[in-house]
């Protein structure tokens, strides 16, 4: 194009309307630039991105709709303006640099700890109110729901979860007519995060993010979405939470049935009008934070760790809940069962789920992960095999673990540990060919592990066999997809008998 412009210079107006163009353009890659926020990547068992690669995300229109305004202006406005801007970018930026000032996305450390200390003193002060309140029942419930109304979106089912969501909500769902038209399956759920928990004259609210991704199929044509959404559950003030039974899965608030209501939101067991809030949690609001189309090239794809060099986030009432795990075990010495943990759970759980996962024979460890775990790792084993590529974790070793929080309540009591580790991590194809990451160099990192188990549950540590079932002693090589034994019917993912883990955080997403 400079050649052309050299060979016909017919006159400085079609110069000028040449630098005006290139200028226009330049500027609209520097708007998408200032607009588009990044994604932020995670890791899915290694280093890779959580969402697979890049997408869509909400700030392209406000880039788009300034490009097309500048578009329309003459270069004698445009060209000026675009000088300005990028003048004003430029020392911005050399402003933000001198006082040290960091325009990542990730939070700090101090925010991150912040934040954490807010809501771990805001669910302790709810949970003086209502000490039946579990926040790992709450999980399930949360997981429960946000698979029903995406599974149900605009099918006769859809009726079955009225009571648990806002009128508004489902009348919204129920308008619009392209969700009769899209089918959404193949639900996972990577993450919940408390981001409040608040009381009003009315209501009792909790704010939860929830990290996921599914697919969505619309006239044939399937396409797979990462997602964060946040959440707002609501209930009447003074109400109690509800057992277990009646929390992992959605069932009538009054009589415990089986969710199964009419359009009017009648149980068809009981009869009985159920109105969102007065018995159980309800959704209150959805809000999608970011979405992305998820696309297998991430699956190769590094990003730098974020966040390691973190002081470990540490729960502001440690020394308290030690205490009272102590009593309430009758330990002799928290140092010692702590080492016990440490060496015959943490440590041992660590090497082996991550030994299945770099083998991709996750059934292997079924037993030791709760089932939104289990679920959410098998989509991205899944992803591999699909794209012929696996994912390595080679010399893995655990540099140092430490304890984050204790977490004890009616019916779980669960600790949530630091660990620190290294290993040479990559992807490799079926001929072995590397793909990403190294073989030759170690990757350091560390992820915020929770354990979980039923409270009273007395099974010693030392005596626990990763490769038995916890309950009957059988071999563990029968445990099916709903983690069942198959020698003596036991569930063995609730933590019934022994502790299981039920969440991998990232250091950049761990807010408690």
């Amino acid at each position: 194009m400079r050649q052309y412009i050299f060979q016909n210079t017919i006159s400085k107006r079609k110069i000028f309307r040449f630098v005006g163009i290139f200028s226009i353009i330049s500027l609209g890659i520097l708007i998408i630039f200032l607009f588009v926020p990044e994604i932020l990547m995670a890791r899915p068992g290694g280093g890779q991105s959580y969402s697979g690669g890049s997408g869509n995300s909400g700030g392209d229109g406000i880039g788009g709709l300034i490009f097309w305004l500048i578009l329309q202006l003459p270069p004698q406005i445009s060209i000026p303006l675009i000088i300005v801007i990028i003048v004003f970018y430029y020392f911005k930026n050399k402003k933000e640099k001198g006082h040290d000032v960091s325009v990542a996305s990730t939070p700090t450390y101090s925010n991150k700890f912040n934040e954490f200390n807010s809501v771990e003193q805001s669910i302790e002060r709810f949970k003086q109110k209502d000490p039946d309140f579990s926040r790992l029942l709450f999980w399930d419930f949360v997981t429960s729901i946000y698979h029903k109304y995406y599974t149900y979106l605009g099918k006769a089912d859809f009726k079955n979860i009225k009571p648990f969501i806002a009128s508004y909500i489902w009348e919204q769902a129920q308008n619009n007519p392209l969700n009769k038209q899209t089918d959404i399956s193949e639900i996972v759920i990577g993450n919940i995060n408390f981001i409040s928990v608040f009381e009003d004259d009315k209501y009792t609210g909790i704010v939860v993010d929830i990290k996921s991704n599914y697919t969505k199929t619309k006239a044939g044509k399937s396409t797979r979405f990462v997602l964060t959404e946040r959440w707002l559950f609501s209930r009447k003030r003074g109400v109690l939470s509800k057992p277990p039974e009646e929390m992992r899965d959605l069932k009538c608030p009054n009589c415990g049935a089986p969710a199964d209501f009419n359009d009017a939101g009648e149980c068809q067991y009981c009869n009985t009008f159920i109105v969102a809030g007065e018995m159980q949690w309800f959704v209150n609001q959805i809000s999608i934070i970011k979405q992305e189309v998820f696309k297998t090239q991430g699956l190769a794809h590094y990003e730098q760790e974020i966040g390691t060099d973190y002081p470990t986030i540490v729960s502001p009432a440690i020394n308290t809940y030690i205490q009272q795990f102590t009593q309430s075990h009758q330990l002799k010495d928290w140092n010692l069962y702590w080492q016990n943990f440490t060496d015959n759970i943490a440590y041992k759980y660590f090497i082996e789920i991550y030994h299945a996962w770099s083998e991709m024979q996750w059934q292997k460890v079924r037993h030791l992960l709760s089932d939104r775990l289990y679920e959410s790792y098998s989509f991205w084993i899944e992803s591999y095999k699909r794209e012929h590529l696996q994912n390595r974790l080679d010399n893995l070793s655990i540099k140092r673990i430490d304890m984050a929080a204790i977490e004890s309540d009616k019916y779980y009591e669960a600790f949530t540990v630091r660990i620190f580790a290294s290993c040479y991590d990559y992807v490799i194809n079926r001929e072995g060919k590397l793909i990403g990451g190294s073989k030759k160099k170690a990757r350091y990192f560390s992820e915020y592990w929770t354990f979980m188990r039923r409270s009273g549950v007395e099974f010693k540590e030392s005596e626990f066999s990763l490769h038995n079932c916890p309950n009957c002693g059988a071999p563990a090589d029968k445990i099916g997809q709903a983690a069942v034994c198959e020698y003596c019917g036991a569930k063995i993912s609730n933590g019934d008998f022994s502790w299981i883990l039920t969440r991998i955080v990232q250091d950049e997403e761990y807010t408690g």
